[in-house]
């Protein structure tokens, strides 16, 4: 079905949430870099051998080659972090729905919404994604065409974008919320590339403040594409 964007009451209902939720959903935020961390680490010892041995690849010789040597294991490592980190921070649309019934968030419904059936529907949809993408730029990077791996991955992206938050908010099945997404973005595309750009851009802004400022701006993502989500939905009804 087709749809408009109020861009008034769409803006009014994002600045609402990230009011209620974001000093909250940063703090989930810093928990969730501290697991993928974790989990990076130990698949990078896991490759080195041992904590010994990653001292050593401060030095940038030793470095390089073993970049050079384990580029494949090191890019599956690089992708189950990538996974981990979407999984986790799904939980923010835990936290945004516990708003609307509740004067505030809590961490409780960020784990509660990601352990769940919901969350494992989720979780296949953001593996199935990330596998594609990966691939795809591998064999792409291998004969040469990176800018096109690069580019087909950030299409896949776009067109998967209400994926996941389909999940959370309507319990669409897999398929559907996929078919839904795709569907949604290619009504709309100009709009929503560039609406979605610009709050990743701010995020991006959030890295150059020490890094330390991705956490209070990185909430505003998924507050964008909660209420993106719920108020295409509403005009489709």
């Amino acid at each position: 079905m087709s749809y408009e964007i109020d861009q008034l009451k769409l803006s009014e209902q994002i600045i609402s949430l990230a009011k209620k939720v974001s000093v909250t959903a940063g703090l989930y935020i810093f928990l969730t870099f501290i697991i993928v961390f974790i989990v990076y680490s130990v698949g990078l010892v896991s490759l080195i051998g041992s904590p010994q041995e990653f001292i050593k690849l401060s030095n940038q010789t030793i470095a390089e080659e073993f970049i050079a040597t384990n580029a494949t294991q090191i890019m599956i490592v690089n992708t189950v972090a990538s996974i981990v980190l979407h999984y986790f921070l799904g939980g923010i649309y835990g936290m945004i729905k516990k708003v609307n019934v509740q004067p505030y968030a809590d961490l409780g419904s960020a784990f509660t919404t990601i352990f769940s059936t919901q969350g494992l529907k989720a979780l296949n949809v953001i593996i199935l994604i990330q596998i594609v993408t990966t691939a795809l730029s591998y064999f792409l990077e291998l004969a040469g065409f990176s800018l096109v791996g690069l580019g087909i991955s950030l299409l896949l992206q776009l067109l998967t974008y209400f994926a996941v938050p389909s999940i959370y908010i309507s319990n669409f099945n897999i398929r559907k919320s996929l078919n839904f997404s795709i569907q949604t973005v290619n009504q709309k595309p100009g709009f929503l590339f560039a609406f979605i750009a610009f709050t990743y851009l701010l995020s991006f802004v959030g890295i150059l403040f020490f890094g330390i400022g991705i956490v209070l701006t990185l909430p505003l993502n998924y507050i964008v594409a909660y209420s993106l989500y719920t108020h295409i939905t509403q005009e489709q009804a």
